[in-house]
């Protein structure tokens, strides 16, 4: 090999790495927000020609959290992000990982960091001023417009093994449909309640598929208190939390499965963002300002006819319009 090939090979394998912060301060304990913030990163440093990143929660453990979940405090912060950990290894560019628990230690590296000129998201002054676009798709719209694709979220890192395994176990060659019924009322710590779904319309609607698509099965995601034991008897659903897995499980799940259907929530936005065929129903309407779509389109910007945004709450009539219409497209093609 010339010396000229040796260099060039030298050059090709440097790795251009972009930091990633994520500041419980002013960012929200929330599986939505923090996929959607995984998601802005991977546009981050995809547009600066970065090729990883090294992620950085930040965390104060006498405030752990914000104003608007003072539910999270010094007793409970170390569970509430055990239980949210794995929703931060959906990066397809994740070279790294680290937690600080002390914040003008933080700082004083981020500042070394600016100095060596390493580009990160949010920016380093945005961070001081503890401001972050981590709801709305602007970066995620202008990088679509601009380049024609985006790069997606992938199962969280260690966990693609294992749902291959597990959908060859229990699923035996059936259409799956990941489901997320949200039950805010039942959560362990109860908001937003007007963003529940209706869930006697969900029960209604697996029953009817449990008859007229036999094919079909139905993995139930969400917290262990989140799910009506009735849903356990069903025969044509498994519910992974009772089977004793956790968030970066069902995530995979997910992104295994033939189809998403749900409430426009956190594993919404994970269904969204890893490309997959999707129903997402009680879109609120104030969020159509952040995402850039009108109030009752049908996609998003980067989205496809297999990928249905619904606007209103849902009915079993509509879930199962919906449904045969998605099965009836997708049906005979192999997961993503």
């Amino acid at each position: 090999m010339s010396e000229h090939q040796s260099l060039v090979g030298a050059r090709s394998s440097v790795v251009r790495p972009m930091i990633g912060i994520y500041d419980f301060s002013y960012s929200p304990y929330a599986l939505g927000d923090a996929l959607t913030w995984t998601m802005n990163l991977n546009v981050s440093a995809a547009a600066a020609g970065c090729d990883a990143i090294d992620q950085y929660l930040v965390i104060d453990p006498s405030k752990p959290g914000s104003r608007s979940q003072p539910f999270v405090n010094p007793h409970n912060y170390v569970s509430v992000i055990d239980n949210l950990f794995p929703a931060f290894l959906c990066s397809p560019m994740l070279r790294s990982f680290k937690l600080f628990r002390h914040a003008p230690g933080f700082n004083l590296f981020l500042l070394r960091e600016v100095v060596r000129r390493r580009p990160m998201w949010p920016s380093f002054f945005s961070h001081l001023n503890k401001k972050l676009d981590f709801i709305s798709h602007r970066h995620i719209n202008a990088f679509y417009d601009a380049h024609g694709y985006l790069p997606w979220l992938t199962v969280p890192r260690g966990y693609g093994a294992w749902a291959d395994a597990f959908r060859r176990t229990h699923c035996g060659g059936r259409f799956v449909v990941a489901v997320n019924i949200r039950q805010g009322a039942l959560s362990l710590t109860p908001a937003n309640l007007y963003r529940d779904s209706p869930l006697p319309e969900w029960h209604a609607f697996i029953r009817r598929a449990a008859v007229r698509h036999p094919d079909v099965l139905f993995l139930i995601l969400g917290g262990y208190t989140e799910w009506d034991r009735e849903m356990i008897r069903l025969p044509n659903v498994l519910i992974p939390r009772a089977m004793g897995f956790g968030l970066g499980h069902e995530l995979a799940l997910l992104h295994r499965a033939n189809l998403f259907m749900g409430s426009s929530s956190g594993f919404a936005a994970m269904a969204t963002f890893c490309n997959k065929p999707y129903l997402i129903t009680n879109v609120q309407h104030l969020f159509s300002q952040y995402i850039g779509v009108p109030v009752g389109a049908r996609h998003y910007p980067f989205g496809n006819e297999n990928q249905i945004l619904y606007w209103e709450k849902e009915s079993q009539d509509v879930l199962l319009e919906f449904f045969e219409e998605l099965h009836a497209r997708l049906r005979g093609k192999p997961a993503s």
